[in-house]
């Protein structure tokens, strides 16, 4: 993450293709941005990775390429997303994790603040 945190309410530009990519875990990378101690990235899926581990912090996003499909540990229903869905992930209730799909997923990620 960037080193510097800015205030939100300073107006600055976020440059995320100056930001290194990180991975994450097999198969994840991002490249993210620390903004008022609140997480924002860009967060790349190659295809057909699943998450191995179960994520319990909520986060909002938009899926800017490809698909996701969240899985949730307490059994809800799979929440699948394409390019131009927008999603909300609640802190914890067991948790999450996610599945691209055949072609990857490129997605864009707040996480809650305090995370």
């Amino acid at each position: 993450m960037s080193s510097t945190p800015a205030s939100a309410a300073d107006p600055r530009r976020l440059a995320f293709a100056d930001a290194p990519l990180e991975p994450e875990c097999p198969g994840i990378a991002s490249r993210a941005i620390d903004l008022a101690g609140t997480r924002w990235a860009i967060v790349e899926y190659e295809p057909d990775v699943l998450r191995e581990e179960w994520c319990t912090e909520g986060h909002s996003g938009y899926v800017l390429a490809g698909e996701v499909t969240y899985e949730l540990a307490d059994g809800g229903a799979p929440l699948r997303l394409t390019a131009g869905d927008g999603f909300s992930l609640p802190d914890g209730g067991g948790g999450h994790r996610g599945r691209s799909g055949p072609d990857g997923a490129r997605l864009f990620l707040i996480d809650r603040a305090g995370h």
